[in-house]
């Protein structure tokens, strides 16, 4: 055979191999090659991928291209990346939901929120098994001793009860911390036309299950709905006793979160009715 026969079957030869490699990475479900160009280091072609994956009606794989965009979106210093893995923290699968916690936890702690850090690596705890579930609950303890030490509490808000003693590290990675009670402050008649205290920038939230006269009733709905909360990742109901309108109350509340959105996820993935959201004001 002539030598330019031999180079163009050669290059034909090489034109083959180098289609199959391209092939290998268009075959399968948007999902699949998602997850291929993720593990390649490929990111911006696995997040387009996961994306359109994300569509799709079946709840697991939703849930999964959620998982990627997230991760994907992550590494690509996006600013969605956190809200692709909170929506995949709400889906069926608990492994699923245990990562994107975990990966939302190392974003909030890069963030410096420390306490939301902690919540969600301590829910990650909650679902994931085995070696990643150890590793997970060492890191939502490292994240709740991580956590700035607040104000001690005043007279009037330190008769707060709570159902159940957990660790301190259980308390920081999630649970409620009842807020000192409003005292009415006397203006000084000298400075009238001082302005008046600055709001905090930021509040935060939780779920309440039911607001009560009696401490006894309070007590009660937040037994019952322990082994439920437990069940699903979420804090041990606590019982906070507040003053309202000069009337003594006792508030069920679950958690304590950074912002409104991480408070309806986790209402989300309790998936119970009859749950407000409210600040812990």
């Amino acid at each position: 055979m002539p030598r330019s026969l031999n180079i163009v079957a050669f290059a034909l030869v090489l034109m083959v191999v180098a289609l199959g490699c391209e092939t290998t990475k268009k075959v399968g479900t948007p999902l699949d090659r998602a997850r291929e160009f993720y593990e390649d280091g490929d990111m911006d072609d696995a997040f387009a991928l996961a994306s359109e994956a994300a569509a799709s009606t079946d709840a697991a794989t939703m849930q999964r291209a959620q998982l990627v965009a997230g991760l994907s979106a992550m590494d690509l210093g996006r600013a969605d990346a956190e809200s692709w893995l909170l929506k995949a923290s709400n889906g069926p699968d608990r492994e699923s939901a245990g990562t994107a916690l975990a990966s939302l936890a190392t974003i909030q702690e890069r963030g410096g929120r420390l306490e939301a850090a902690a919540q969600s690596m301590h829910r990650a705890s909650m679902m994931l098994t085995g070696s990643e579930q150890v590793r997970a609950r060492s890191e939502a303890q490292r994240l709740a001793k991580a956590v700035p030490a607040k104000s001690k509490p005043s007279s009037d808000s330190a008769q707060a009860s709570s159902v159940g003693s957990r660790s301190a590290a259980q308390k920081a990675a999630g649970t409620n911390k009842p807020a000192p009670s409003k005292q009415a402050v006397k203006a000084d008649p000298a400075s009238k036309a001082q302005a008046p205290a600055a709001k905090r920038s930021s509040a935060q939230w939780t779920l309440q299950a039911g607001a009560f006269e009696s401490k006894k009733k309070a007590d009660v709905l937040a037994a019952e709905l322990e082994k439920e909360t437990d069940a699903r990742g979420l804090p041990v109901p606590e019982v906070v006793t507040v003053k309202v309108r000069g009337k003594t109350m006792y508030r069920v509340q679950v958690g304590i979160y950074d912002s409104r959105e991480l408070a309806k996820a986790a209402l989300e993935t309790w998936g119970r009715k009859g749950i407000l959201l409210g600040t812990t004001d």
